[in-house]
């Protein structure tokens, strides 16, 4: 006989709670307090980071003619810059390994200030590369993921409503900031705006101090419902090979199901293993029962990270969001991954290291593929937009009023987002799902077009699309993985995403040039949002049927 511990999800905040010495309390996210000031720093990091990165060619026209190197160079430092940010956002998980979020993130602003510095000075295209594409990258490559994750970790249940505030605050900026620059340029040249800039640079390391640790605001909510582990289906042992009297705290046993993450349990093993088992628990009523696998672990081996016989890594396992909801779309996010240990190896190191055993989760890659592909249409769509309608012959004040209701409606859409998520339970994963679909469907017939009003009414539906995409980015990741592997799940997203800019980008770059049609281009664009939807579409067929042949099962 082996005694053994039930493992619950969030073992900090069960660690919290006990060590409070209260049973009837778990320790959760304040939504709001200081997550309100987070949000402010959350705004104030992207606002100094890259508002003024649509006026780039515009600040630094006249100073590339005079080096007579032309537009080219503003291609290749914002390459330069995609290219350090996707890598600093990928390392950051490095970093965090043994420093804090704060930490982190006032280094990344720390850099970033220094390279909007050094930028003041600039005399050359090499140094105007390093400033504004190695340096200004790194900052913020390592800036988006740590803010990103303090967000997260502040709000559970309202972070829809105050992700969209923040992004319709930093959306109203950046509309604005085109005219500020011009101001700027006339009043104090172009080395003067440059040391403006900075000086709004240098507010982000205001927006990484305010990125306190959660853990200071945690608050004490009563216990609903046993918090216990979801594990992914994996082969069991027949009930046949296990009998598991309960006991309990009297040491009598128990015959009732098993209700409380107190309960020791007296296996009878018809094998030679030692390691941790697999024990269905039945949860719920009688109306409402469910099988939920659970891992025990031996006290012998609680203090340890990693049990080699079930390769499963203790402490990232993690509470399911609800068990009413298994088996639905929106709520795969709440199935947790788990973390597989195979052979000792160089490589092995370097996988746990990095924390690359994400990528063995297919739903995480699933995502990951999906928001990068249909991220990088969007903002390839409306890049190119512009020349659409120049090629369709449309005079510019026709081409500013299109482009200036794109933006509006985003903005409108991002506001009522964040109303409509003070009053409505809003899932990320659809609200992205639906961005990308409708967006497939309206890019194919705003090419169908070349006149001013139907293309004035399109692009207004698709800014506003735009916003569901932009908004809920961030949150489909934060609610499929734990807050503490947010960081790496985010770096490897960044990475995803600045790989495919750098070799999707120019492929659809050659094929416009080549054929000379922007609705080839398009097409191609509402490919890589399909690449989204069909697979993620798939994806919800099949938990569906999951979800019915388990009710199915029980009744």
């Amino acid at each position: 006989m082996m005694s053994a511990k039930l493992v619950t999800g969030d073992s900090d905040s069960r660690g919290s709670s006990e060590s409070s010495g209260s049973d009837n309390y778990v320790l959760v996210p304040p939504e709001g307090g200081w997550g309100y000031i987070v949000c402010v720093g959350l705004s104030v990091i992207f606002i100094a980071g890259t508002a003024h990165q649509p006026v780039f060619g515009f600040i630094y026209n006249d100073f590339l003619d005079e080096l007579g190197v032309g537009t080219g160079a503003v291609t290749l430092v914002y390459g330069v810059f995609q290219v350090t940010l996707a890598i600093a956002g990928f390392s950051a998980n490095i970093a965090l390994k043994r420093l804090s979020l704060r930490q982190v993130g006032l280094i990344g602003a720390g850099i970033y200030t220094l390279a909007s510095f050094l930028a003041i000075f600039v005399e050359s295209t090499a140094q105007l590369i390093i400033t504004n594409g190695l340096l200004q990258g790194l900052g913020m490559g390592l800036l988006i993921p740590v803010s990103y994750t303090s967000f997260n970790s502040y709000f559970t249940k309202k972070k829809v409503l105050y992700l969209s505030l923040c992004k319709a605050s930093i959306g109203l900026i950046t509309m604005v900031y085109p005219l500020f620059i011009k101001m700027t340029m006339a009043e104090y040249g172009f080395r003067g705006t440059l040391a403006i800039i900075c000086a709004i640079s240098a507010h982000s390391i205001f927006g990484a101090i305010v990125l306190h640790p959660v853990e200071w605001y945690m608050v004490k909510q009563p216990k609903t419902c046993e918090q216990i582990v979801l594990i992914p289906p994996t082969p069991a042992v027949k009930d046949s090979d296990f009998d598991f009297p309960l006991k309990n705290g009297n040491g009598n046993l128990k015959i009732e199901s098993a209700r409380s993450v107190e309960n020791m349990f007296q296996p009878r093993l018809n094998d030679k293993r030692k390691g941790s088992q697999l024990l269905f628990v039945t949860k719920l009523g009688d109306d409402r029962r469910l099988s939920i696998p659970v891992v025990l672990i031996p006290e012998s081996n609680c203090n340890s990270k990693f049990n080699s016989q079930d390769n499963v890594y203790v402490e990232n396992l993690y509470k399911a969001a609800s068990v009413h909801s298994l088996g639905h779309f929106g709520s795969i996010a709440a199935e947790p991954m788990p973390i597989i240990k195979n052979k000792e190896g160089k490589w092995q190191t370097v996988v746990e290291f990095l924390d690359l055993s994400l990528l063995k989760d297919p739903v995480y890659d699933s995502i990951i593929f999906g928001m990068a592909l249909t991220f990088f249409a969007d903002l390839t769509f409306f890049t190119l937009e512009p020349l659409f309608l120049d090629r369709n012959n449309l005079s510019r004040t026709e081409i500013a009023n299109i482009i200036a209701i794109g933006g509006a409606s985003d903005m409108v859409a991002r506001l009522l987002l964040g109303v409509g998520g003070q009053f409505f339970a809003m899932n990320s994963r659809h609200m992205f799902f639906s961005g990308a679909l409708f967006a497939a469907i309206f890019r194919t017939v705003f090419i169908q077009f070349t006149t001013y009003t139907p293309l004035l009414i399109l692009t207004g539906i698709l800014g506003a699309l735009r916003s569901l995409v932009h908004i809920s980015q961030p949150i489909v990741m934060a609610e499929h993985v734990p807050i503490e592997r947010y960081p790496p799940a985010y770096g490897l997203y960044m990475l995803l995403a600045g790989g495919l800019s750098l070799s999707v980008g120019p492929m659809i770059g050659f094929i416009r040039d080549y054929t000379g049609s922007y609705v080839i281009a398009f097409n191609m664009l509402t490919v890589c949002n399909l690449c989204c939807v069909v697979p993620w579409g798939i994806e919800a067929l099949l938990a569906r049927r999951r979800s019915q042949r388990e009710k199915h099962l029980q009744t």
